[in-house]
């Protein structure tokens, strides 16, 4: 199994207790395969509110988490 063969997870909640649990199903479920592979970190990438996607990143070491907020930034 490679990279490649490991899809993001994609989560859209409306409540934090909702995030909260989605986010870390799915972070549960990325260590599972980065476990396997041993080369890649998790990603976890906040898309807008209450939109996220958590998956394999090459650009984070194996064994580390990491968080970006792409959301808007308001002045």
């Amino acid at each position: 199994m490679n990279m490649q063969d490991v899809e993001p997870i994609e989560i859209k909640v409306r409540d934090r207790t909702s995030m909260d649990r989605c986010i870390t199903a799915a972070v549960d479920r990325m260590i599972e395969s980065a476990r396997r592979q041993r080369t890649h970190g998790i990603l976890v990438t906040r898309v807008g509110d209450g939109h996220f996607v958590v998956g394999l990143s090459h650009a984070v070491p194996f064994g580390y988490t990491e968080q970006i907020d792409f959301r808007r930034q308001t002045a």
